[in-house]
């Protein structure tokens, strides 16, 4: 088996990150996805049909379409297929549930209004195909007074909670400027799928699964938001530190010779750590000052505690230093940019970071599948799509249809690819 889930089929319609990451995991577990998109209001995540083509792509001679090259469409729909279909379109609509009869899965992460107002919610989907498994991923689920209003990954971090804990003691509220609870949306909802697969294996019957972002997020701060609960005291803000022990932060080292800063995090959580600190340091004074004795006295003297290490931190070169605390039982890694994360070398050896050619962007680094398993591997089978790349072949071997009915639909702008006539 190429995967766990080999045999099951998702006729998805997700975009952007949450959806998108979701149902990509359900590909490198093995599953056929089919991604539904429409050609008249493209995927954010794929950009504009007048967009440039990305600079790092205009000496491939095969980068000819900027909404086939976006990196960021191209990373979160690994493995899948796509097709075409304007749903808004009566004849869309009837390809749409006849293709639904084939599936398995349908996910989407549109606001709560959107199936329902196509005319295919959930008790909709189920008199076409009763077993079906429909996922939404919303902001705030889909029930609730905050059901309508629509957020992204920027907005849930702050309504989640996570903002209130991420920034500096004596400043506001972040942002992870990373849009972060997408990722954490769309791990939570593969979770969710595979527990709804395994409950139609045992039963017979499908399942509605109703995610809401804003529940994901919250569960990954939940012990900061059970003791608000229990304290009635809402947790500081801690920068890089940690709330029991220190030192515990990052660090800048050495610049690099074009000048780039280099950072590198570390931490000493036991007594035994913190010696080692001390010795690699070259500062066995540290050990003896009173205000840094202890775990209780340095977390006192943080200020103090973290301007020394800091002061001797610029003196090193990251990577050396880092690998010199770690060889000493010190926890410590270099802080590394996306190019040295896509280069790292237990990611390679490990197989997470794979090298995958695009017909049109080229060949270049993507996050695999984040699981090991030993009889049913799974993984990367095929690169993100080009837009309505296999629009014939699905509808082909799924429905039976023939090139004459495809290019009505074509005609119709229902299908195609490119611009919209």
């Amino acid at each position: 088996m190429s995967g766990p889930l080999e045999g099951v089929r998702g006729i998805v319609l997700t975009q952007a990150w949450a959806g998108t990451y979701c149902t990509s995991l359900l590909a490198m577990a093995g599953a056929d996805i089919v991604q539904v998109e429409v050609r008249k209001r493209l995927d954010s995540w794929r950009g504009s049909y007048d967009g440039p083509i990305p600079a790092a792509l205009t000496s491939i001679p095969t980068a000819k379409h900027a909404w086939n090259c976006n990196a960021l469409y191209n990373s979160v729909n690994l493995g899948k297929r796509t097709v075409t279909l304007d749903l808004a379109i009566p004849e869309g609509m009837a390809v749409f549930k006849r293709l639904l009869e084939h599936a398995d899965i349908v996910a989407e992460n549109f606001s709560p209004r959107v199936l329902g107002n196509l005319g295919i919610a959930y008790e909709q989907m189920c008199e076409i195909k009763p077993d079906v498994i429909l996922a939404s991923l919303s902001a705030y689920g889909h029930s609730g007074p905050w059901e309508n209003v629509p957020g992204i990954g920027g907005t849930i971090e702050p309504t989640s909670g996570m903002s209130a804990l991420l920034g500096y003691r004596d400043g506001p509220p972040l942002n992870s400027g990373q849009m972060y609870p997408d990722a954490v949306a769309g791990l939570n909802g593969f979770a969710a799928i595979l527990a709804a697969l395994h409950y139609r294996d045992r039963t017979g019957q499908g399942q509605y699964v109703d995610l809401s972002m804003q529940e994901a997020n919250l569960a990954f701060v939940g012990d900061a938001a059970l003791e608000y609960q229990v304290t009635g005291q809402q947790r500081a803000r801690l920068g890089n530190r940690h709330l029991t022990f220190a030192p515990h932060g990052i660090f800048a080292t050495l610049p690099v010779e074009d000048g780039h800063e280099q950072w590198v995090a570390l931490a000493a959580e036991s007594e035994a750590q913190w010696a080692a600190l001390c010795e690699v340091a070259g500062h066995l004074e540290w050990r003896d000052d009173a205000r840094w004795a202890t775990n209780a006295a340095r977390k006192a003297n943080e200020d103090d505690l973290e301007a020394a290490i800091a002061a001797w931190a610029a003196t090193e070169h990251r990577d050396d230093l880092a690998a010199r605390l770690s060889a000493a039982g010190v926890i410590a890694a270099p802080v590394l940019d996306s190019h040295e994360v896509a280069a790292d070398r237990q990611l390679r050896e490990r197989g997470f970071i794979v090298e995958v050619d695009h017909p049109e962007a080229g060949r270049w680094p993507q996050t695999g599948f984040p699981v090991h398993l030993g009889r049913t591997p799974g993984g990367v089978r095929r690169p993100a799509p080009l837009q309505g790349q296999h629009n014939l072949e699905v509808l082909q071997e799924l429905l039976g249809m023939s090139e004459d009915e495809y290019e009505a639909l074509v005609r119709l702008g229902v299908s195609g690819v490119g611009p919209p006539d």
